[in-house]
């Protein structure tokens, strides 16, 4: 699972396309789990413990360096919120994401 998690693949211009379209709405679901009181604290803590990984010196250091200091900020963000989404009920994740399909 790890390594289908940690494959890096390149987006192709219609999957990039697909991507930004649907962005709201995964802001939306993971502001939404956030809040929920279902969601057990340990999931709630990994994207906070991502962020303060971000904020660490040596990855501050790596942003000097041009391609490399964005793509670490890139994948921290997208395995802690990859990682928060797998740790939350998948009940709760399911009725989160049909609510937010019929707009409520």
């Amino acid at each position: 699972m790890f390594s289908k998690m940690l494959r890096m693949q390149f987006l192709g211009p219609m999957q990039l396309s697909r991507l930004v379209m649907y962005l709201p709405q995964f802001v939306r679901l993971f502001y939404r789990l956030i809040n929920d009181g279902r969601v057990p604290m340990l999931a709630k803590m990994v994207p906070a413990m991502g962020l303060l990984l971000m904020l660490t010196p040596p990855a501050l250091e790596l942003d000097m360096i041009p391609i490399v200091g964005e793509l670490d900020w890139i994948l921290i963000a997208y395995l802690s919120l990859k990682v928060f989404i797998w740790l939350c009920p998948p009940d709760v994740v399911r009725e989160h994401v049909s609510q937010i399909g019929r707009g409520e």
